[in-house]
């Protein structure tokens, strides 16, 4: 299939008869959705002539929130999507005074004025319409009116009123972070516990005393229990909250989840923190996969990974293998300066070197903590992270040859059943020739693939055949030799990825890497297109650096048509792994290689049969990125019905200073 896509998927989609049409939009992007807190902005009741302001307004709030505290730290944890809804009219309903809008949004909810409802079946459909891949934590409803309003729950809502921001960051306190409002309120508080439940501990209690406060370790000795006083910022134990005067205790004289315009104060911004590593862990990438490895007693074998940055700098990684620190070369963690990957990052990489510890078993892990005085108690270890190979050193040296596979291009998307035809090269890096060395094509697991595969030797000067189907060739060391090969399927397949191995007598298998040696297929008894294409990078071929002071790098792509015509989507894609990347394409000007219209998240592109195309693909990072060519990559792919594959080529990409 499609590999998980790194950017938001756009929609353009029928709804009800109450909204025409939705459009999702990123407007802040900061790596894979599967790895990052999304945070969705949606609009009711602005119709199609007031989208405009409901992309402003979108802004604002996607501003507020990141750029203010908590969140500002950890940025770089956040994805910002607005979604587009058309509303047949402009405004809000009220009780008895429907108005025809996108979501149903009712201000005066429950017979109370300020209280702003939102259906959340509908507006669930909604999301699930516009982007079914991305889970949203943050869920903003945007009303359009003045009027104040707002409410919690599973979507979080809010209007236009100049308070609004305030209100918002609010009701975020509830719907994201489960926080109770700590201001009085007589006549919600005599419906308890029936409608809202008692207080359940996170910044209100009905406990009393020092020993039994949810967040004794915030007060101070001298501070007294129950407190009193009005200074700002000092923990304690505050009586009223929850709504009720008398009965409920709150951590501080005030904050925001009790006044609007105050901030968050310690006990509650300590639960942000911690719902903030939760759902966005502090891991982007490692390098291999975490999991079971086999190596030869005479190995070396980079392990590598991606942390997440907080203002802008990288978290420090600790590795131990078999629960002892490792700290510095030999076999060790490679020193700062040798990182050369910028975002201040430290210790990404550690060599294990298994004649250092010998035949047998052997657990690595690379453990990340947030370390910040904003938590103070973290019972669940919400702010450490960790991942572990087990790394099981077998009984034998490294083969004399050794061999890596690389194939061209990486995607095919065949009409009739045709075969799909491809380059391979195979390298022997190792140090004595290989011997009757062949070719397999495998599947992701390493079993053999499904469709029929067959290879042939070529002239690497012209791509010329030589010989018969399937040799046994021997390669010398440091030699290379190249096969066209193809592949034939009988049935419809969307999306396979086979990878091309490469064997020998004297050799291990070559490891499999997508978009390394991996070829992603289609196969239609249908027409559709076919897309070849290319990417040429500045500096070291195939290799994008980043730098790491925010700027992008650009990379030049060139693709044909060799199937039917048709219209596909040029997105970004960032491979089996969750890379700290945002990824723009434009189409260019072939002469001038100038962009001839904005830059896009996605692209839909028409090609003709056997039209020739150019792209421009710019990249930024918001992470260290090692370089690990065979596993941090960025692929672009023409897609159709956002999930067939009709082409494609990638990239390996790394931070650099």
């Amino acid at each position: 299939m499609i590999r998980k896509l790194g950017l938001a998927t756009a929609a353009v989609l029928g709804l009800s008869a109450a909204a025409s049409a939705q459009t999702l939009v990123p407007i802040y992007m900061t790596g894979d959705p599967d790895s990052r807190i999304n945070y969705v902005i949606m609009g009711d009741g602005f119709t199609t002539a007031e989208q405009d302001a409901f992309r402003a307004e979108a802004d604002r709030f996607r501003d507020f929130l990141i750029g203010g505290a908590p969140y500002v730290r950890y940025g770089e944890h956040f994805n910002v999507y607005r979604l587009e809804l058309v509303s047949n009219q402009s405004g809000v309903s009220r009780p008895g005074s429907p108005v025809d809008t996108a979501l149903g949004l009712e201000l005066g909810c429950f017979n109370i004025e300020r209280l702003l409802c939102a259906d959340n079946g509908r507006a669930s459909a909604a999301l699930q319409a516009a982007a079914p891949d991305i889970n949203f934590h943050i869920r903003l409803i945007v009303a359009n009116t003045a009027t104040y309003g707002g409410g919690g729950g599973f979507f979080a809502t809010t209007t236009l009123h100049p308070a609004a921001p305030s209100v918002f960051q609010h009701e975020i306190g509830h719907s994201f972070v489960s926080l109770n409002d700590e201001y009085e309120d007589a006549s919600i508080c005599a419906r308890q516990p029936g409608l809202y439940g008692p207080p359940n501990e996170l910044n209100t209690t009905a406990q009393s005393t020092r020993a039994d406060s949810p967040w004794q370790v915030w007060i101070d000795a001298a501070t007294p229990v129950p407190t009193t006083g009005s200074a700002m910022g000092i923990p304690g134990m505050y009586e009223g909250g929850h709504y009720c005067s008398t009965g409920v205790f709150r951590p501080t004289f005030n904050s925001l989840m009790r006044s609007l315009n105050q901030p968050m104060e310690q006990i509650n911004t300590e639960e942000f923190v911690r719902a903030f590593n939760r759902t966005a862990p502090g891991f982007d990438a490692v390098s291999p996969p975490a999991g079971s490895l086999a190596v030869t007693r005479n190995s070396r074998t980079r392990l590598s990974v991606v942390p997440k940055t907080i203002d802008d700098q990288a978290i420090a990684i600790t590795w131990r293998v078999n629960g002892n620190v490792v700290n510095a070369f030999p076999g060790g963690v490679e020193a700062p300066a040798n990182d050369g990957i910028g975002f201040g990052a430290a210790g990404t990489r550690l060599v294990f070197d298994a004649a250092q510890y010998g035949v047998g078993q052997h657990t690595v892990t690379a453990t990340i903590r947030d370390v910040t005085t904003l938590v103070r108690q973290d019972p669940n270890g919400d702010t450490t992270h960790q991942r572990s190979w087990t790394i099981n050193v077998e009984d034998r040296d490294t083969p004399a040859a050794r061999l890596v596979s690389a194939v061209l291009p990486n995607a095919r998307s065949m009409s009739g059943f045709a075969p799909a035809t491809a380059f391979a090269t195979v390298i022997n890096s190792g140090t004595a020739e290989g011997t009757n060395c062949t070719l397999s094509l495998q599947n992701s697991n390493g079993g053999a693939a499904t469709p029929a595969f067959s290879y042939r030797q070529t002239n690497p000067a012209d791509n010329s055949v030589i010989g018969g189907e399937n040799p046994a060739l021997n390669i010398p060391a440091g030699g290379s030799a190249s096969y066209v090969f193809s592949a034939t399927y009988a049935a419809n397949a969307s999306n396979d990825e086979v990878f091309v191995v490469a064997d020998c007598d004297n050799s291990d298998p070559s490891l499999r890497g997508p978009g390394v040696n991996s070829a992603l297929i289609s196969a239609s008894a249908g027409n559709t297109p076919d897309i070849v294409s290319v990417a040429a990078t500045i500096g070291t071929p195939g290799v994008a650096d980043l730098p790491s002071d925010g700027r992008r790098a650009a990379v030049a792509l060139s693709a044909v048509n060799i199937g039917s015509a048709g219209t596909v989507t040029l997105r970004g894609d960032l491979g089996p792994v969750a890379l700290p990347l945002e990824v723009e394409f434009c189409e260019t000007d072939p002469n001038t290689g100038a962009c001839t219209g904005p830059r896009a998240n996605w692209l839909d592109v028409t090609f003709a049969q056997n039209e020739v195309k150019t792209f421009g693909m710019f990249i930024r990072s918001h992470g260290p990125i090692r370089f690990v060519p065979e596993g941090f990559r960025v692929f672009a792919g023409f897609e159709q019905n956002r999930q067939d594959s009709r082409g494609g080529t990638s990239v390996a990409v790394r931070t650099v200073q």
